[in-house]
């Protein structure tokens, strides 16, 4: 042989008495086993490829952990389903399994049906096996075994013969049972025989179990050529493993259409989920674009804030005034021709122009008021043309000020301003009499300017001479 040879010893055997398997200090010794048995295996599964059946090779813990119930009492070399097919039947397995038997029982090794080979401290042994657990490869073999009861006839089923010449098939060393007990030899298997075993081991919680144990003893006797012994016992329950386990090609559930079922149902979730969280991003996206809005907005605010007060120029003081009402700029529709309307457009024409031609003109002062005007004849000519000639003079006048009426009855009268009405008019006393006049109509008189202080004519004293010391 090519690979590293199993060569099994006394040393072997003894590393897995039960006194021994809760130790972690035996560790080593079952770990030299598990790299043996891992090398002899790879021969194996190029033996299985050959028959086109390709597996994964697993062994278990060589020390006590939760997977192997804190005891290491034998030693496991799984040959089982490949990664992609035992992810695929997963999904389905895991969907009716809570969290406690997840936790009873992490070992992923129930759920499929498997070749072994498994070394405890009293044998040695090579199997088929297919536990409770592993739902679908139970109910694969429950719908081949069904197939014979439906039949009628002398003939059997073909699904069901099929799996019962296999079994005959075997050497006559192999033998089929639930568990480790009650083994009956695979040459006297029957359809109902089969049924029996399974619902025995449904009901212990216990594998289907097919297979070769070699005790101890010969084991160690026949060393030399137990290895290819093995290896050749393993290759021949193949045909056991192709018929049972399930595969897309061996479906007799229509596993098939739910495992379709499965994808398109996570491949929807998974599309809602993209969705969710698409439509989640784009909230969390305009939330952002909304406060980051915000926050400029307050930032401009207070850079505004923190800026002095604009002072108005001519620019802005007079941008009201040229505005729409402000200047004549504003297009006016052309006339329509003359020979469309008739009379009525000419007559609109020329109030057009009227109107245009009063726009035109130079506005006239608004005429005084009444009284104004009847006070005006009243006026001297020679004081209002003193009164038109002479500049007004300048100053605020105020209750008490000395005031000269510009015009009317009281023209070039001083009198002394009394009140003030608010409303543009002073009331004045002129000697005796006191009379309301306009502002306009008054000017403040300003006296001559004081004159200036006269300077003391005294000497100031001089300052005493300080005396000499002597």
């Amino acid at each position: 042989m090519s690979h590293p040879p199993l060569h099994l010893t006394a040393r072997d055997f003894d590393a897995y008495a039960a006194e021994k398997a809760t130790s972690k200090a035996y560790s080593r010794p079952r770990l030299e086993v598990k790299q043996r048995a891992l090398a002899w295996a790879r021969g194996v599964v190029a033996r299985l490829a050959e028959l086109g059946i390709s597996v994964d090779v697993h062994g278990s813990d060589e020390h006590p952990s939760i997977r192997n119930k804190h005891r290491a009492d034998c030693q496991w070399v799984f040959f089982w389903r490949d990664q992609a097919a035992r992810d695929e039947l997963d999904r389905l397995l895991d969907r009716g399994r809570s969290m406690s038997e997840a936790i009873d029982d992490p070992s992923p090794f129930t759920r499929h049906a498997f070749l072994a080979l498994r070394l405890s401290e009293g044998d040695v042994e090579v199997c088929f096996a297919v536990h409770p657990d592993a739902k679908v490869d139970v109910d694969n073999l429950r719908a081949r075994l069904a197939a014979a009861e439906a039949t009628t006839g002398e003939h059997a089923s073909p699904l069901a013969s099929e799996l019962t010449s296999a079994l005959h098939a075997l050497p006559e060393q192999f033998s089929f049972g639930a568990g480790g007990a009650d083994r009956v030899a695979c040459s006297a298997a029957t359809p109902d025989a089969i049924a029996e075993m399974l619902r025995r081991a449904a009901d212990g919680q216990v594998p289907l179990w097919i297979g070769w144990s070699v005790a101890r003893e010969t084991a160690i006797e026949h060393a030399d050529i137990l290895d290819e012994q093995l290896e050749d016992a393993i290759v021949a329950l193949a045909p056991i493993y192709r018929l049972v386990a399930w595969s897309r090609e061996n479906d007799h559930i229509a596993l098939d259409r739910k495992l379709e079922g499965i994808e398109q149902e996570r491949a929807r979730a998974h599309a809602e989920l993209e969705a969710e969280n698409e439509r989640w991003r784009s909230e969390q996206a305009k939330a952002r674009e909304r406060s980051m809005e915000q926050a400029r907005a307050r930032g401009d605010e207070r850079v505004e804030a923190s800026l002095p007060a604009r002072r108005p120029t001519l620019a802005t003081l007079f941008k009201s005034a040229s505005g729409p009402g402000g200047g004549r700029s504003e297009a006016r529709p052309g006339p329509k021709h003359a020979g469309e309307g008739g009379a009525p457009a000419r007559r609109a024409q020329h109030a057009d122009a009227e109107q245009h031609a009063k726009a035109d003109a130079p506005q006239r002062p608004p005429a005084e008021p009444a009284q104004r005007a009847q006070r005006a004849p009243a006026v001297e000519p020679d004081a209002a043309a003193k009164a038109a000639a002479e500049p007004a003079k300048g100053g605020v006048i105020e209750k008490g000020s000395r005031v000269r009426v510009r015009r009317g009855p009281f023209g070039d009268k001083v009198g002394v301003v009394s009140e003030l009405d608010g409303r543009g008019g002073a009331r004045v006393l002129l000697g005796l009499l006191s009379t309301r006049l306009e502002l306009d109509d008054l000017e403040l008189v300003i006296d001559g300017k004081e004159r200036p202080a006269l300077s003391t004519s005294h000497r100031k004293p001089l300052a005493p001479t300080p005396r000499k010391a002597r």
